[in-house]
């Protein structure tokens, strides 16, 4: 069962940890002390203190270093800051407080600024509208709903019990009351243009490998292909082919009607609707296998919802804005995007800690948790870091010029290390993540005695 971090477990005294480490040898990663390492420990320790001398009543921590695993070549330009849990304290740092992209970590802010925002229960609805002037007339209208799928009822999409356009069709034909439907206006004017945003810094390949598609506040299945895979394959207009699949829904009621883009007037009717889940289910999702179709969405509806417009240049705006009430500080930040994937966002590693340490004490921030990936369960981080199975529970990022990872280590003795590591280059591959992992396994194994010199 994949483990969920909430809080911080109360465990041995690291002082002692420490001197252990020096008269027994290095524990293994996956085992605590063993109550006879302890004792006989304390004993050795006791034996060396003459009568003349004082007692100290604190024991010093030998620094662990981890120089070897971070000046691996393929650790090419490193950010990284490490805390210790129970005090707050920054234990490691390499550039923490610079500013840099932070690749898929950066989708912790849109989440956060979300839930503060927006908050949990925020659901996203999609509406059919009917012409008043010309009844055979429907508009279908996007509320910034991605999620919604045209997989028959029993059927599951990648966004687990989503909305279905079956439903909505079935609605809208019932409204009608057997008028045939001339044309059906698709309307995706919430987010400001017609077809949907893809942004120049981003890689078209996003497109053809499946993992980003245009941004509308119109789309289907999130635009894929095959709505039940996460990569697959998009097109270059979301909006277009929601029409087309709302026409397939509609049947013999729209048999001869044509799609055709524009905006709703405000005389039109409602006739249908249908909501998606709430947006705290597309976080726990969005967070646990980096899905960028959310990520954009809670984004642009955040800016929306604070009167912003909802276009990417709103964005660094909006979430200094929504997350103004948190004690972060967010004057440095730049985001082009809520997903990540901009090579020009800029978040420091040091910033990202100042999150992670505020989400198990914010009582509106702590239901992110259940969406962290966690090592060795199903997500982001299945396949990583086999010999620490639930003991890293971490976001993680990737973009073609760099690898990161922020999150929590949960140590054999129940203290606790927070963490955010970038290793960036102008361009990474599988190797480059591997060093990354090594160098966060070295945070692991040397725990509260980890520093940086």
């Amino acid at each position: 069962m994949k483990q969920r971090l909430i809080g911080i477990a109360s465990g041995l005294v690291v002082g002692l940890v420490g001197l252990a480490l020096l008269l027994v040898g290095p524990l293994s990663p996956n085992r605590a002390p063993s109550q006879s390492q302890v004792a006989t420990t304390s004993e050795t320790a006791t034996a060396v203190v003459t009568e003349s001398e004082p007692v100290s009543t604190s024991v010093e921590v030998e620094p662990c270093l981890v120089t070897e695993l971070e000046e691996d070549p393929l650790i090419v330009n490193l950010q990284a800051q490490v805390r210790d849990a129970s005090t707050s304290a920054v234990i490691y740092d390499r550039s923490g407080s610079i500013a840099a992209r932070p690749a898929s970590v950066q989708k912790l802010l849109t989440a956060a600024a979300a839930l503060k925002v927006l908050g949990p229960n925020y659901t996203a609805t999609t509406r059919v509208y009917q012409d008043q002037a010309n009844k055979s007339v429907i508009y279908l209208v996007g509320g910034g709903d991605p999620t919604i799928t045209r997989l028959a009822e029993g059927t599951q999409s990648v966004y687990r019990n989503a909305p279905k356009l079956d439903v909505l069709a079935a609605q809208a034909i019932r409204a009608l009351g057997g008028v045939s439907i001339s044309k059906v206006v698709v309307d995706s004017s919430l987010y400001g243009g017609p077809s949907g945003e893809y942004l120049a810094v981003w890689d078209k390949r996003g497109l053809s490998e499946g993992y980003q598609p245009y941004i509308s506040a119109l789309q289907v299945d999130g635009d894929r292909e095959n709505p039940a895979k996460l990569s697959s394959k998009r097109s270059t207009d979301p909006v277009k082919r929601a029409g087309d699949w709302f026409k397939r829904s509609l049947g013999s009621a729209a048999k001869s009607a044509v799609i055709e883009k524009g905006v709703t007037p405000p005389s039109a009717k409602e006739i249908a609707k249908i909501s998606s889940r709430p947006i705290v289910e597309w976080i726990d999702y969005m967070l646990e296998v980096s899905d960028n179709t959310t990520a954009e969405a809670l984004a642009r509806l955040v800016s929306i919802d604070l009167g912003l417009g909802g276009g990417s240049g709103t964005l660094t705006e909006a979430f200094q804005k929504a997350l103004s009430g948190t004690g972060l500080n967010l004057s440095g930040i730049k985001l082009e995007d809520g997903s990540g994937l901009s090579r020009y966002n800029q978040v420091s590693p040091a910033l990202v800690n100042d999150l992670l340490t505020l989400i198990p004490k914010d009582p509106e921030l702590s239901v992110m948790l259940t969406g962290f990936p966690v090592a060795g369960s199903p997500g982001s981080l299945s396949d990583r870091f086999t010999e620490l199975t639930g003991d890293v529970v971490a976001k993680t990022g990737w973009i073609r010029t760099g690898y990161t990872l922020a999150g929590y280590l949960n140590l054999p003795d129940g203290n606790q290390l927070i963490f955010t590591a970038y290793n960036l280059a102008d361009s990474v591959s599988l190797e480059n993540r591997a060093a990354l992992d090594r160098l966060v396994a070295g945070f692991y194994n040397c725990g509260t005695a980890l520093r940086d010199r």
